[in-house]
């Protein structure tokens, strides 16, 4: 097994061309923004890669070779996962080869499969969106800044204040493949009054002036997100397979949205 970092990485990208959903989150590892590591067969002639993020989610890739599932086994849970503060890890590939050993890792380890809800962005229905006046006692902000500390560069991110308190804010939180993953989010008190609604276009719009494309995605129990996300004139993709495992969990049927809420970032609250 090697692992590769840095510019090494980008030997792996190839192998990454099958994706058609995350890429902003793959490509942010490969194009520098945020640090991140490969694990490969062979650095030189893989066959299959695991892309650690620092995002708790990891990415497999290539086909599967020999019995690699032992090997697959030790990368996530032998190095990622003990490596990794936060005891937790979801995992994403899109073959059917590779979904079968992963439910055959996952089970042994008492994880449980789950979906992430992907969705493009449709430039024509976004522009036909209605489009509320914000209200007199409201103060938007759109800025770059670092959304995440990991991160390398600044990104675009907006704000709504109401009485100088932010209540909801829009983040181009991964840039990546000129896509720009969206994470959203409003404080609790203040949802379902329009604020998340009102950053993301604030966001999207600068993100279309800048040729970046925005990308949506979230876990299934964020209904809300989900509502945003057609809203704002996104089409629903076919679902992400993943799995899921975190420390203590009951059971391998214990509430999915529990283990999404905790596990990782999301487009999340409306």
């Amino acid at each position: 097994m090697n692992v590769l970092t840095g510019s090494e990485l980008k030997k792996m990208m190839p192998l990454y061309d099958l994706y058609d959903s995350n890429q902003a989150i793959i490509y942010s590892i490969f194009e520098n923004q945020f640090e991140g590591y490969v694990y490969t067969d062979d650095k030189d002639n893989p066959h299959w890669a695991v892309l650690r993020t620092p995002f708790l989610q990891h990415f497999i890739a290539g086909t599967p070779a020999g019995s690699c599932e032992v090997v697959i086994d030790e990368i996530l849970f032998d190095r990622i996962l003990a490596e990794q503060t936060e005891k937790e890890i979801a995992v994403f590939a899109v073959s059917e080869k590779w979904h079968d050993i992963l439910n055959g890792v996952f089970e042994n380890r008492k994880g449980v499969s789950d979906r992430r809800k992907i969705f493009e962005f449709n430039h024509d229905k976004y522009m036909r969106i209605h489009r509320r006046a914000i209200p007199d006692d409201v103060v938007s902000m759109l800025d770059l800044r670092k959304c995440s500390p990991e991160s390398h560069i600044d990104t675009w991110s907006a704000r709504i204040y109401v009485k100088d308190r932010e209540v909801s804010h829009c983040n181009a939180f991964m840039i990546g493949k000129g896509m720009a993953e969206i994470d959203v989010g409003t404080d609790e008190g203040f949802q379902n009054k329009g604020y998340a609604t009102q950053a993301a276009i604030l966001l999207i719009d600068k993100l279309i002036e800048t040729d970046l494309t925005p990308a949506w995605s979230t876990w299934p129990f964020r209904v809300e997100s989900q509502h945003i996300a057609k809203k704002l004139g996104f089409d629903e993709k076919p679902d992400a397979k993943a799995w899921i495992w975190m420390e203590n969990m009951e059971s391998p049927v214990q509430k999915k949205e529990d283990l999404s809420c905790k596990t990782h970032w999301g487009s999340g609250s409306g």
